[in-house]
Formats: C-alpha cells, sequence, structure tokens
C-alpha cells in the first residue's frame, strides 16, 4: 500500500489554466507566485514563497481568495497546509494552473491495486480453495480392530 499512495497522487495533473476567462469558486488551483507578490506574501505565508496549491474560494478583479493546502518555497522546499484562508492581488501570479484528474494513470493504479490484492490473498491463502487452494489433507490411516494382547 506503501507504494501505491504516491502512485495515487500522480493520478491529477496540472494543466495551464486561461485566467482572463476566469477562476471560478471551488476550483483547484496551482499559483506560480511573482517576485512583487512573493515580497508582499512574505509576512503573511513565509519567506521565498513560489507556488501556492489549493481551493478557490472567491475572487473578483482584483483579488483571488484561496483555502491553501500546499505552499512550495525556494529551494525546493514544500509545506502541507490544512486549508488556510490567503487572500492575495491578481497581480502576484506569474501563471495559474487548474487540478485535473488524469484518467489514464487513475486506471492504471487501480489496476495495479487490484492484482495486489489478489495476490496478497492468494498468497496468504485467505479464501482456501476458492482460487484452487491446495490439496486436502490424506485421509488417515485405517484403524485395526484387532486388540493387543497386553
Amino acid at each position: 500500500m506503501a507504494g501505491v499512495l504516491p502512485a495515487a497522487i500522480g493520478c491529477y495533473s496540472y494543466t495551464p489554466l486561461e485566467t482572463s476567462s476566469g477562476i471560478s469558486a471551488g476550483e483547484h488551483i496551482a499559483v506560480e507566485i511573482t517576485d512583487r507578490g512573493r515580497a508582499a506574501l512574505g509576512d503573511r505565508i513565509g519567506a521565498g514563497v513560489v507556488r501556492l496549491e489549493g481551493t478557490v474560494t472567491s475572487t473578483d478583479s482584483q483579488n483571488v481568495v484561496m483555502n491553501v493546502w500546499r505552499v512550495a518555497q525556494i529551494g525546493g522546499v514544500s509545506s502541507k497546509w490544512s486549508g488556510e484562508s490567503v487572500q492575495f492581488s491578481r497581480d502576484f501570479m506569474a501563471t495559474v494552473e487548474s487540478r485535473n484528474l488524469n484518467r489514464g494513470r487513475t486506471y492504471l493504479v487501480a489496476g495495479g491495486v487490484a492484482v495486489g490484492l489478489v495476490l496478497v490473498i492468494k498468497s496468504a491463502s485467505l479464501f482456501g480453495d476458492f482460487f484452487g487452494g491446495t490439496d486436502p489433507l490424506p485421509d488417515p490411516p485405517p484403524t485395526s480392530n484387532r486388540g493387543w494382547p497386553f
């Protein structure tokens, strides 16, 4: 199962989102932060933030409010957040990407999990003869009617 978890995370991919068409509430997005945004958000989010991931709660022509669940910083350090609400100016966004389900990877992971479960069940004989288990134990030798003369 520990091997499946990273693959399950890989079931999502980010694709560029056209910001002129608008970002709607409820969308899962990733935002690359500009240098100016990094300086302005440093006191609220931390120094060196380069990327925010989360769910948009509201937006207007000037600002975006999102519940943040991951923050990436310069140097590759990434930290998980628990959905804290952060408001920032649209001017702080260099690029915006939308999170989408990658069906191919999802089917591949689901198939791998199914095969893994069958192999575990088979190797542990959890269902006995259901999967063509081992032969039953041989019959015991017959007992004799003759008594021993002791």
